[in-house]
């Protein structure tokens, strides 16, 4: 048994419609592992539990399942702002929002996301990261001012294979990224603007308070 497997197993399982959503996801993309999964969507939900946020935004919803898994615990008053920059994606998206039965607590915003943010309303609850990395540092300064006092972003594959480890190792796309996401963590440490935990799971997921 790998130590993800012990977490899995000891860990509350979700619900069978995001188990549906995740075989769809496996069934009708083609990079499957670009979705967050059953484990961290767990934690998602445990945070949109503790925080009960009025306003999230998530920047990059792939096959939606970290949407339907945060969307499952908003209260009945809350909105989810869900910006995907890929328009084939939309309607695997609308469906599995269907399956998860969150559709009217999903506001879904087709186009890239620096384009979408100047859009969605200010004091953000809650914010999840998961979209192109390149733009990763443009996305944490836009989304800064526009969270509100004690409100929590974070930002996924923060760890980056390891490879923030070592990130300048070669010229290849992936260790450009290492990089980008390396600076990232840096600037979010010496940033006296939030408090940070950078977290182990999955593939890290950088944590932020607002203060």
């Amino acid at each position: 048994m790998t130590l993800i497997d012990y977490l899995q197993a000891h860990t509350t399982p979700n619900d069978a419609d995001l188990d549906d959503i995740e075989r769809s996801i496996y069934l009708h993309t083609a990079n499957p592992h670009q979705s967050s999964d059953s484990y961290q969507g767990r934690f998602l939900q445990f945070i949109v539990s503790m925080l009960q946020p009025k306003v999230v935004v998530e920047l990059g919803v792939y096959a939606a399942f970290s949407t339907s898994c945060m969307a499952q615990r908003l209260a009945s008053d809350g909105v989810l702002y869900a910006v995907e920059a890929d328009e084939e994606r939309e309607t695997l998206i609308r469906e599995h929002l269907r399956m998860a039965d969150v559709e009217k607590k999903v506001q879904l915003r087709m186009g890239k996301a620096l384009d979408v943010l100047p859009t969605l309303p200010d004091n953000i609850d809650l914010a999840f990261v998961d979209a192109d990395k390149e733009h990763y540092p443009d996305y944490y300064e836009r989304l800064l001012p526009k969270m509100r006092k004690g409100g929590v972003m974070l930002f996924d594959n923060m760890l980056w294979y390891g490879k923030v480890l070592d990130p300048v190792q070669s010229q290849l796309r992936a260790d450009r990224e290492a990089q980008i996401i390396a600076n990232l963590n840096d600037t979010i440490q010496q940033d006296n603007r939030v408090e940070n935990i950078l977290l182990p799971i999955r593939d890290g997921i950088m944590m932020c308070r607002v203060k």
